[in-house]
């Protein structure tokens, strides 16, 4: 068995699927996750070392390792697997669809990681909501390629209270945005031991949260063993109280951080490693557990580092395993393979990896047609041990009758070398078609795992509910509230699969009333469609408005949690206010500034450069005015931010003089440096389109934060008729202040006539 973090988890179902295939329900039968318990082990590879290829890591015997990357063509040196990760960012999801067919192609079943510690400030630095959305589109494009990839979600530094409410926050807004669950293959965290508190040593707080349940711990706690379980326990508490207790758990990262020279030498580091290892091996609970792994809490973990001789570079980490210099094993190194060397054992594991159906003449697969195809088996053996028997391969109709039957004569082990067998067959019209591959169906090989050699492939293709967009009647994104009129509906559909796909329905109801429902155009394999519909008159109230798609009878989808989702708003009964006669109006004014409030969730409209980045409000920690939006310009070594908008001041009526230009916003500081001295700066300029300065409106530091929000205004009139910059530029020079920004408003004002 392939033992990737990864089939872990079809412990005993078919280890593949194509895009019109589907694999049998895992039959009942006994086998072993984990038959060589080395395999448990793993270190994460930084660039450092240029890459696990330039080290001999065959003595550590690991079983998987990971460099926070994408892995086209990765090495598998002694059959070790490698993990692919897509980090989530501020601005959106970033990743090539061309490179994940690629890897899927190359590595079918592997394990992918979504998010690098989303919830830590200086890695992937994601909201709740943030992540929840792009969770969802790497989830689905990754299945839409390769439906047997494990997917984990999670990656959070360490499973305290705090972080777990972070957690929560992702499977409510998941929940919340799209209707079902988040859908997770498998559960990952980091579990180092390490404080919560701002502008101090730690993990800092997760985007969005105040820091009212972070822990406080010394740094001599670094390696407390009854820390590291504790938290092993309370992430399996949380995973039983989603109801996900029967998903792996994986510890993708931990270890000792600190370097020798605050105490933490050899003996120390090699006894904690030894100890969480062991504890991990065995700690097992019949509620909390994994069933499929004889309950066990963890069923992977992995060292940090295989080759980061100088953590963040302040002394001697000792917890690297080999040197980037001399590319020697180091004393650690000989400590992790004195755990994972013993418990090596030779097993061997056949899978089938993949199956596929090509038309003869290179056209479309049909449903309404029979046609010629060539069905294509990869097998694998996913063992540590190569296979010196021949076995036999079968593949039959729904009948049991034989379409094909050949011998293999033996394999090599986990990743030296695949089987590929093919064959023509007459596929059917309709969709009452079954196909059937055996592999070693004669039982001639002892395995380790026997469940996982039959695959069923019936027509099936991956249709997926990209996105629901609600507009107004004046084209704007609704959200939670809008005025009453009318609502444009739209939905956009892809097919994910290999199936030229006809027959497919959108359904759009509003509670239990059903607003919509009619058949999609026919969708080539991965084709697109959008389907609009207008909803006239929604009543004002409360709404939940649901999209389901669904394929036609006798079409299995082998992706279930996409073809739903669900949008809850209020309408609100929109009432005009009207100038009364005989009383005076005030000028009228209109604001000049694009995405004001940052309420688009974007920075469109503004020019930036540094880490200004977009602040997601939460209960306890607000935007200006509750808005849910605000600018961040976080704390930084030596660093300048800057943000700028242009805008005219001028009269929008023909004819009309300007009364008044005014400009106000709102900003906040948190500092850990209050001192005498101004070391961190915060200016607000005016200057013309050419960057020349105009105006300084206000200079603020770290020297007096005030607790709250703050408003300032200014009369900036002199400049009417002009067309202007506002300028907005943090300077940091040590790491201790963060500036915050809001609610930017310049209001340009005609004279009455």
């Amino acid at each position: 068995m392939r033992q990737v973090l990864v089939a872990l988890l079809i412990a005993c179902a078919a280890a593949g699927l194509a895009a019109v295939a589907h694999a049998d329900p895992p039959p009942t039968c006994e086998t072993t996750l984990f038959p060589s318990a080395n395999e448990r082990f793993g270190f994460g590879v930084t660039h450092k070392g240029n890459g696990i290829s330039t080290y001999d890591v065959l003595p550590l015997n690991a079983g998987w390792y990971l460099n926070w990357g994408l892995n086209p063509n990765a090495p598998h040196p002694g059959g070790i697997l490698g993990v692919h990760e897509i980090h989530v960012h501020r601005q959106g999801l970033s990743v090539n669809p061309a490179d994940i067919a690629r890897i899927t192609e190359e590595d079918p079943g592997a394990l992918w990681i979504i998010g690098n510690e989303p919830d830590v400030v200086v890695m992937d630095n994601v909201t709740p909501g943030q992540y929840a959305t792009q969770y969802r589109q790497a989830y689905h494009l990754i299945k839409g390629y390769d439906p047997t990839a494990q997917v984990a979600a999670g990656g959070i530094a360490q499973p305290t209270p705090l972080r777990l409410g972070w957690l929560s926050a992702v499977w409510d807004a998941y929940l919340q945005q799209f209707g079902v669950p988040l859908p997770a293959d498998v559960w990952n965290i980091h579990n180092f031991i390490l404080q919560e508190k701002l502008y101090d040593w730690g993990c800092g707080l997760p985007p969005g949260f105040s820091g009212a349940r972070g822990v406080r711990r010394q740094i001599d706690q670094h390696d407390d063993l009854a820390l590291f379980q504790d938290q092993i326990w309370a992430m399996r508490q949380w995973m039983y109280e989603h109801g996900e207790q029967n998903k792996p758990l994986i510890n993708s990262e931990y270890g000792i951080l600190f370097p020798a020279e605050h105490g933490f030498d050899l003996a120390r580091v090699s006894a904690f490693f030894i100890n969480s290892a062991n504890w991990m091996l065995t700690a097992a609970d019949p509620v909390l557990g994994y069933p499929a792994d004889e309950h066990r809490l963890v069923q992977r973990w992995l060292w940090y580092s295989l080759d980061d001789t100088s953590f963040d570079y302040r002394g001697d980490t000792v917890a690297a395993l080999m040197d980037p210099i001399t590319r020697q094993m180091r004393d650690m190194g000989h400590v992790f393979a004195g755990q994972t060397t013993p418990l090596r054992r030779p097993y061997v594991n056949l899978v089938i990896a993949r199956v596929r159906m090509t038309t003869l003449d290179g056209s479309l697969l049909s449903l309404d047609a029979t046609q010629q195809v060539t069905l294509s088996v990869t097998i694998q053996n996913r063992g540590n041990t190569a296979i010196a028997e021949p076995f036999r391969v079968t593949i039959q109709d729904e009948h049991g009758l034989s379409i094909h039957s050949e011998t293999i004569n033996g394999l090599p082990a986990r990743y030296g070398g695949d089987a590929r067998l093919q064959t023509p067959w007459q596929k059917p019209a309709g969709a009452g078609w079954r196909l059937e591959v055996l592999v070693d169906a004669d039982d001639v090989v002892s395995e380790s795992d026997e469940c996982d050699n039959r695959w069923t492939t019936v027509p099936a293709t991956d249709l997926h509910l990209v996105s629901l967009t609600l507009l107004n009647a004046q084209g704007q994104l609704i959200g939670a509230t809008t005025a009453s009129g009318p609502i444009l509906v739209t939905a956009e559909v892809q097919n994910l699969g290999d199936l030229d796909l006809a027959g497919a329905t959108l359904r759009l109801q509003d509670g239990a009333q059903v607003l919509y429902q009619a058949a999609l155009p026919r969708l080539a394999p991965r084709a697109r469609v959008i389907a609009p519909f207008f909803w006239a008159s929604p009543a004002i109230g409360p709404h939940e408005l649901q999209a389901t798609v669904s394929l036609p009878a006798g079409v299995a989808d082998p992706v279930e949690g996409n073809n739903r989702i669900t949008r809850s708003f209020l309408v609100a009964d929109g009432r005009a206010a009207f100038p009364i006669p005989g009383f005076p109006q005030a000028n009228p004014c209109r604001n000049v500034v694009v995405n004001p409030g940052f309420e688009s969730g974007t920075l469109a409209g503004w020019e930036s450069s540094g880490k200004v980045a977009l602040w997601e409000s939460t209960p306890a920690n607000t935007c200006a005015d509750n808005t849910r939006w605000c600018v961040w310009m976080e704390r930084s070594w030596n660093l300048n931010f800057h943000l700028h908008q242009t805008v005219t001041l001028s009269a929008w009526t023909p004819g009309a003089q300007l009364d008044s230009v005014y400009l106000t916003y709102q900003w906040g500081i948190n500092t850990a440096a209050p001192g005498a001295e101004p070391r961190d700066t915060f200016t607000v300029t005016l200057r013309s389109t050419a960057g020349q300065l105009l105006r300084t409106i206000e200079v603020l530091d770290n020297r007096s934060p005030p607790p709250n929000w703050k408003v300032f205004g200014a009369d900036i009139s002199e400049f009417a008729g002009q067309t202007i910059q506002l300028h907005f530029d943090a300077h940091h020079a040590i790491l201790n202040t963060s500036f915050w920004l809001d609610e930017i408003y310049v209001e340009v004002c005609e004279q009455r006539r």
